[in-house]
């Protein structure tokens, strides 16, 4: 059990660093693409930020009794 929680963990930190470079990438898709291009790029990384949102709430969830 304690080691599943360590894993865990583990996992959303790499996921918690995903977020943090898809934020620096939307800030330097901003700052540094035409609009169009940085449209593109931002809708890109808030698809990933919503994937690692859904990878987070399902590494989390409390697993379901087999009856």
């Amino acid at each position: 059990m304690r080691a599943s929680i360590v894993i865990r963990a583990a996992m959303s930190a790499f996921i918690l660093v995903l977020f943090v470079i898809a934020g620096m990438g939307w800030k330097w898709a901003g700052a540094n693409q035409p609009p169009a291009q940085a449209l593109a790029s931002q809708v890109v990384l808030a698809l990933s930020t919503i994937a690692g949102v859904i990878g987070l709430i399902a590494l989390w969830r409390t697993p379901r009794s087999k009856a």
